[in-house]
């Protein structure tokens, strides 16, 4: 995995070092009382970035983010350097305690997966010395060959150059790893996702072949025909990832954003001019172009996949989402953004698609019973713990979550799918949701992501 790719002298290193400096001191002028963090990579050799490594800085990258917002650290600005020749590399500035932002660096290197690969650099203005670990009473970093202190192992060459790229090859291969998925079938995955979700019955405010929901505009057939439309596009985009070169994953994104826009007009011929899978589009032309490269790069998991998401959608929300105010029509996307600060689909999309890894894929794991059963239970679950764009947009008021969550909590407390008055009260809800103009679009689109992920490694 760190073997392949170009080869960098100590001349373009130095160089970088330079530049790195310079980026640095410059974010110290511009926030003289913040912390500076500045992150990158130990990989040694003279290969210094490819596939794999940017895989490693982005998803370390990911959790250092999530980790300082948990721990509710104000971050004022992030800056990623992911094409680089020497590797990848950013800064995160931040509030806080100089000590206390670097001992939670620490340990990040410490215990996250692929942590001790990170070089996490802490700084302000004023001190610019790094705090030692020793002076923070923490331990020494550890070698990643033999777990004693790395700067004894470091300095007396205990290890060669070969045995500490196994011990960082073995990192990345235990983190990367989980079920194997089949891709072979990834187009046929996809429209069964569009089809299996559509025949799911009965469901809140949405088509099935029982119910318009509330949408008058269409019914289950509209949807049979708009999948249908939709099987070029799927292939266009599986095969747009599969024969993808380069390392800029962001160019793959663009190729299939264009792919996207004639599906788009393909679904409305088919429709007669009816919106029943823009969603879909994206969000399936996204993992069905990560899983076609993902494939052909043999990065069969679903971290490989994820990560693969991260850096084709890298600049998506920068790029989506600016200069929103002056714009003269906005999508109701780009409303809710500027009304609630919701991201939405683009927000989910951007960061890997969390809700489907971390909790609807793990949800349609655990659920037991029939196919209708368990997707039910799938969707209502995703239902109570996403943002729903669609259902804000049609209530006009975000404080519908709220209300959404106590009715996923009430439907399970019942207890679901499997009893009576969990049915019962999934009728009851689609009765006050064709009142009330309520629709589940957008957990209905993630419900379609997570039968095509469950398809993928067999789940279903």
């Amino acid at each position: 995995m760190f073997t392949k790719g170009q080869a960098v002298s100590l001349t373009d290193i130095l160089t970088n070092k330079e530049v790195r400096s310079f980026r640095q001191a410059q974010l110290q002028a511009q926030y003289p009382d913040k912390i500076i963090c500045a992150v990158k990579l130990n990989i040694p050799g003279e290969i210094k970035t490819n596939t794999a490594i940017k895989n490693v800085f982005v998803d370390g990258w990911n959790n250092i983010l999530q980790t300082l917002d948990a721990l509710d650290y104000h971050i004022e600005q992030v800056a990623q350097y992911l094409a680089l020749p020497t590797g990848p590399e950013g800064f995160i500035v931040v509030d806080g305690q100089l000590a206390a932002v670097k001992k939670v660096m620490i340990t990040l290197e410490t215990t996250l997966p692929l942590g001790r690969i990170f070089d996490i650099d802490v700084m302000t203005q004023v001190n610019t010395t790094q705090l030692s670990r020793q002076a923070l009473g923490l331990p020494p970093r550890q070698c990643l060959v033999c777990n004693q202190d790395a700067k004894i192992c470091a300095k007396a060459q205990t290890h060669s150059y070969q045995e500490v790229l196994a011990a960082i090859d073995r990192l990345y291969q235990a983190h990367f790893k989980a079920p194997r998925w089949n891709q072979v079938n990834a187009v046929n995955f996809a429209q069964k996702g569009l089809l299996y979700e559509v025949s799911l019955n009965p469901k809140p405010g949405l088509v099935d072949p029982a119910s318009t929901g509330a949408h008058q505009d269409m019914d289950v057939f509209t949807f049979i025909d708009s999948t249908l439309a939709l099987q070029t596009y799927f292939n266009e985009a599986y095969i747009a990832g599969f024969n993808f070169v380069g390392d800029d994953l962001t160019a793959l994104f663009n190729q299939l954003r264009q792919s996207g826009i004639k599906a788009e007009h393909a679904m409305f011929a088919a429709t007669k001019g009816v919106n029943t899978h823009k969603g879909a589009i994206f969000s399936l032309g996204i993992l069905l172009g990560a899983t076609g490269y993902c494939y052909q790069h043999n990065l069969t998991t679903f971290a490989h996949l994820q990560a693969t998401i991260k850096l084709m959608l890298v600049t998506l929300l920068a790029t989506d989402f600016e200069d929103l105010a002056t714009k003269q029509t906005l999508t109701a996307g780009e409303q809710q953004f500027l009304k609630y600060q919701v991201t939405g689909i683009r927000g989910e999309a951007a960061t890997g698609y969390p809700t489907i890894f971390a909790l609807a894929l793990p949800k349609l794991r655990a659920t037991t019973g029939t196919l209708t059963q368990r997707l039910l239970d799938t969707l209502m679950y995703i239902a109570g713990h996403t943002r729903d764009s669609n259902l804000i947009k049609r209530a006009g008021d975000i404080n519908i979550l709220a209300e959404m969550q106590t009715w996923s909590e009430q439907y399970f407390a019942l207890g679901g799918s499997k009893a009576d008055a969990g049915i019962s009260f999934l009728h009851h809800l689609d009765t006050e949701f064709k009142q009330r103009n309520l629709s589940l679009g957008g957990s209905a689109d993630l419900l379609i992501l997570t039968i095509y992920t469950g398809l993928l490694e067999a789940t279903i």
